[in-house]
């Protein structure tokens, strides 16, 4: 019998896993995303395929048993009607089996880890599915890798919604390797296939924009484009920021609320588009750090010298975090924009640290503006580091209340950024929470969050001294240090 599909009855992630397939050295196969990205469907058609075309059987796990007729089984039954495989794959409890031969007749199982007899058997299929990895353990998928035995191009695929930043998941499985970029490609700009340096595991990132049964296929030509889902979606990033960056751009969210230094930081007010505009000024700001990465805010303020916007981030990882790799990428954005106004360079009053030091002696923002020279940036460095009780207040209060007219915004796609302004504590004093991880790879120990909020408060208060210290003593407020190229083309 011929079996025959028509490309138009897949999603571009389909294809990619089809060619994974036939690299036997391959053997993990991470897929995290948005809802509605097609990541369980694509597998469970990728699985139908082996197993009526190659003879492979598979197994499919879910957490719990009970969830499996409601998920996998309702997953792997569109798989089998969207290839219009049901003439020659039988739907039983929990199985679909191959029936065109006599002798062998492979079989995908679906079934729950709780289930009695979980560990029995799975040495037998050449494929391992795990939905919603982040619903078992690091122990429990420890146990899956090492059941995949005895045949040649064995393959464990696991697919998750990537809810907390925290999550097993991250730290210990997806943090544990360095990723590269591949020739692979997905529709979506956010969207990505990576492999491991060791060239075993790949890791898929993917949104609702490689669905053409969501988002429709690029020529109009099939598929279907659901505008109310697609509206739905972009209107929860004004509601419900964390949840629109975990279901819809499938990026780590927040789970663990509580102790944050900004609390009045909401991500659906105080975030939206605020792209570059050439008419103003803009202000580099550092903090001196390298690990996990130097990071650098581009902030412009806007004509009426209140509204501020954080319209760029920048975070140079080992071996980038070095000052010279960092002007590098400033210098290329500055260059892309046509930048023609005035440059301040500022951040950490503290640059003593040799962490970031080319030479001995010569201060961060010397060497930046060194660096940078070609653009003539002006140094606006307070004498010393503001209190960071009181301007986490200040900071606070501009968020909550927009004290003396300031409004603080940040462009959605600096997401480092807003990671920060979300999930940094505060410790026990109220200041900044400085307790170090150590990273999985390298072993050496970091402060994960704080460095885009301690920029922002040096650039808060020096930028608005007078405001920050009618904040403080409420003294007379004068003219705010921005630049005298103010544009008569406000974001507001």
């Amino acid at each position: 019998m011929i079996i025959r599909f028509d490309k138009k009855w897949f999603n571009p992630l389909y294809f990619i896993l089809n060619e994974i397939l036939k690299i036997d050295n391959i053997r993990t196969i991470l897929i995290y995303g948005g809802k509605s990205s097609s990541k369980t469907a694509s597998v469970a058609q990728l699985l139908m395929k082996e197993m009526v075309i190659n003879k492979f059987s598979s197994i499919s796990f879910r957490k719990e048993s009970s969830t499996v007729p409601t998920t996998l089984d309702k997953s792997f039954n569109l798989a089998r009607n969207t290839m219009y495989l049901y003439p020659v794959v039988d739907r039983l409890d929990r199985l679909y089996r191959y029936t065109q031969n006599k002798y062998n007749r492979p079989e995908i199982a679906l079934k729950g880890i709780d289930d009695e007899e979980k560990a029995k058997g799975v040495e037998g299929y050449k494929y391992i599915y795990l939905d919603e990895l982040n619903h078992f353990t690091l122990g429990e998928y420890t146990m899956f890798q090492l059941s995949l035995r005895g045949m040649l191009g064995q393959k464990l695929f696991a697919s998750w919604n990537p809810v907390d930043e925290n999550s097993w998941v991250k730290t210990d499985l997806v943090d544990k390797y360095e990723f590269i970029d591949t020739k692979w490609k997905l529709p979506c700009e956010n969207s990505f296939v990576k492999i491991s340096t060791c060239g075993k595991v790949v890791l898929i990132k993917t949104t609702y924009e490689d669905n053409f049964w969501i988002n429709g296929s690029p020529d109009g030509s099939y598929g279907f484009r659901d505008e109310n889902l697609i509206a739905e979606y972009k209107a929860l990033a004004f509601t419900n920021a964390n949840s629109y960056r975990v279901n819809v751009l499938g990026e780590w969210g927040k789970t663990v609320f509580g102790g944050e230094f900004l609390k009045q930081w909401k991500s659906e007010v105080h975030t939206g588009f605020y792209p570059y505009n050439p008419n103003l000024a803009i202000y580099l700001e550092f903090d001196e750090n390298v690990n996990p990465y130097f990071p650098c805010g581009i902030f412009q303020v806007g004509e009426n010298q209140k509204d501020i916007f954080l319209i760029y981030a920048i975070t140079k990882k080992n071996p980038e975090n070095t000052v010279s790799a960092m002007c590098r990428e400033i210098t290329r954005k500055l260059h892309e924009w046509g930048h023609k106004e005035t440059v301040f360079v500022g951040g950490d009053p503290t640059s003593d640290k040799e962490d970031v030091k080319q030479e001995k002696g010569h201060d961060l923002f010397r060497l930046i503006m060194n660096e940078l020279r070609e653009f003539n940036p002006r140094r606006a460095v307070s004498k010393s580091s503001p209190s960071v009780l009181t301007s986490k207040e200040f900071f606070n209060s501009i968020l909550e209340n927009e004290i003396q007219g300031l409004k603080f915004r940040a462009d959605i796609k600096c997401r480092v950024a807003i990671l920060d302004y979300e999930n940094t504590k505060e410790d026990k004093n109220g200041k900044v929470d400085k307790r170090t991880i150590n990273d999985p790879k390298t072993k050496v120990p970091y402060q994960p969050w704080g460095h885009f909020v301690d920029l922002t408060r040096y650039f808060l208060c020096h930028t608005f001294p007078d405001e920050y210290a009618k904040f403080q003593r409420g003294n007379r407020v004068s003219a705010p240090i921005v630049g005298k190229n103010i544009s008569r083309n406000s974001y507001t």
